[in-house]
Order: structure tokens, then sequence, then C-alpha cells
């Protein structure tokens, strides 16, 4: 074999196998990017799962957190429809024919003994008199005006000597908040109902 032939055969040996490293460098780069795009696809799957989970926990979240908003806006509507009803009757009943009636039964109520002064506000000053007070007083009891008066729509205020006892109609009311506003509740469409 001569020099030229054994160069060429080497030469093409080496083709040959620069050829097969090429292919076998090829093959393995597809296959590198194919792990790649795979854990990529992966990951993204992962990341896009998390976050649509995040999404809906972010949702029913702040959906709830909606709800009980709306639901303290819409007791704090209904107490305040409440109370202004329950002002609105104090008014009323201040007004009332038979208030002097509710008047007289507070002052009998009364426990205190001897001088118990009363202590009225302005719009009653033509009706709850020093007369007035002589016919409801007992032996026990005597019931004298005072010459100060309170701020209410109505009612008293009994005072004797370091004890005083508060019957105004508005103290009265707050005594019986609580069951009055459960009671008008109940008369008060639920969320959602219409009269």
């Amino acid at each position: 074999m001569s020099l030229q032939a054994i160069l060429a055969k080497i030469e093409n040996d080496a083709k040959i196998q620069a050829e097969e490293i090429t292919r076998s460098a090829c093959n393995e780069q597809k296959e590198a990017l194919h792990r790649v795009k795979s854990r990529i696809k992966e990951r993204h799957h992962r990341d896009t799962e998390r976050i649509r989970n995040r999404i809906e926990a972010n949702a029913k979240q702040m959906k709830s957190h909606a709800r009980r908003e709306m639901e303290k806006a819409l007791l704090s509507h209904r107490r305040k429809i409440v109370d202004r009803v329950i002002t609105d009757s104090v008014k009323k009943i201040a007004s009332a024919a038979d208030y002097l009636e509710l008047i007289g039964v507070l002052i009998q109520s009364c426990d205190l003994q001897g001088e118990v002064e009363i202590i009225i506000c302005a719009n009653d000053k033509n009706r709850i008199t020093e007369n007035y007070l002589k016919k409801l007083s007992t032996d026990k009891r005597k019931f004298v005006l005072s010459d100060e008066n309170h701020t209410d729509y109505g009612g008293i205020l009994m005072r004797s000597g370091d004890i005083s006892l508060n019957a105004t109609l508005s103290m009265i009311a707050e005594l019986n908040h609580d069951s009055m506003v459960m009671e008008l509740s109940r008369l008060l469409p639920l969320e959602g109902q219409v009269d």
C-alpha cells in the first residue's frame, strides 16, 4: 500500500469517525434539549398550577371577606333602622294622650322614702305640676317638683338625698334595647327578601 493510499485511508477513517462523533454530539444535544424542554414544561405546569391555586384561594378569601363585610353592613343598617324606630317611639310616647298615666305608674313604683324630688323635661312643665305630684304623694313619700330639668324627650328623674332613679323614656328604652331590637328585627325582611 502506498503512502498516498495510507493517507487517504486515514483521512477517510478520520472523516467517518468525525461524522459519527458529530452525529453522536447532535443526538446528545437533541436529547439534552428535549430534557431541558421537558423540565421547563413541568416547571411551567407546576408554576401555573401553583398560581391558579393561589388565585382560587385568594378569590375564596376575598369572597368570604366581601360576604362578611356585607353582613356587617346589613346588620349595621338594620340596627340603625331599629334604633331610629325606638327613638321615634320614645318621642311618640312622650306626646301620647295617656302619657300622664305612664308617669303616674313610674312615680307610684318609686321605693324611695321621705321627700322625693321629681325632675322633668322642659316639655312637661304644663303637664307634670306640683298639684299633680301632690295627688300622688303618700304618708311615706312626698313628691316635689324640682327647679331643674332633664334633657330627655320625656319621663322623670327621681331624687332623694344621694339616691336618684332614672326613669326617663330613653333610659327605659335603653334598658330594654336588646329585647326590642330582637323583636323589631323579626319584623324586618331578611337579606334578599322583598316586601
